[in-house]
């Protein structure tokens, strides 16, 4: 009897996934970019997409906030669209896969949740192409609550549209060898030369620990 009873929960159970899975509506985008996946990834991979909106996306993004863990699974971050206080898009970090190359997150508040939508996760993935080029592939798959159908509301995919496209113009040419760019940035060049030649933005620049290899810590101090 508890042998039967198994059988049927699972079937049950799987059926019910099965059901959900097919309530779920996906838009796909893929995008070709002149970096190698390993390069991607570290964008993607934790805060690095944020840290670009910041910078390169102003005219779509008021702000973003991280409101709870450092990058990793679980980490919770806010995205407020201009203009200031109209509306807003919270997600949850739920997955970032090294080795496939696959980053998830669940929205929490905001974007199509606001309008009708139950369940809204975009997933990144680095999918190499060459050893100097790669995809972005990302892929937003939502359900609609029943009450909305007729509306037919949908996420803002423009939107990551936007922050992919930003990716791959994140990229900046030197008149240097790559060698000597390299020296600068892999150890404490950097750091030295932000100290020395940005002083309205850098107030003093400490190292707290190491000489520059793999676990130095380095503490940056900005101007008021």
């Amino acid at each position: 009897m508890l042998k039967q009873f198994s059988l049927v929960f699972f079937v049950l159970l799987a059926c019910y996934n099965g059901v959900n899975s097919r309530e779920l509506k996906h838009i796909t985008k893929e995008l070709e970019v002149n970096a190698p996946a390993s390069e991607a990834w570290e964008l993607y991979r934790n805060l690095g997409l944020i840290n670009l909106i910041d910078r390169k996306l102003t005219n779509i993004f008021q702000s973003t906030e991280v409101l709870k863990g450092d990058g990793g699974v679980g980490t919770v971050v806010k995205l407020t669209f201009v203009p200031a206080g109209n509306s807003s898009y919270t997600e949850k970090f739920t997955v970032i896969d090294d080795q496939r190359r696959v980053k998830e997150t669940k929205g929490l508040e905001g974007d199509c949740l606001a309008i009708g939508c139950s369940v809204q996760i975009i997933e990144f993935e680095i999918i190499e192409k060459s050893q100097n080029s790669s995809i972005i592939k990302s892929t937003i798959s939502y359900a609609v609550k029943e009450e909305f159908q007729a509306k037919d509301p949908k996420p803002s995919i423009q939107i990551v549209e936007a922050i992919v496209q930003s990716s791959k113009n994140n990229e900046l040419e030197v008149n240097a060898p790559a060698c000597e760019v390299w020296e600068l940035y892999r150890n404490l060049g950097l750091f030295e030369l932000a100290a020395n030649e940005l002083k309205n933005v850098v107030q003093s620049l400490q190292v707290l620990k190491g000489d520059g290899g793999v676990g130095t810590d380095v503490k940056t101090t900005f101007v008021p």
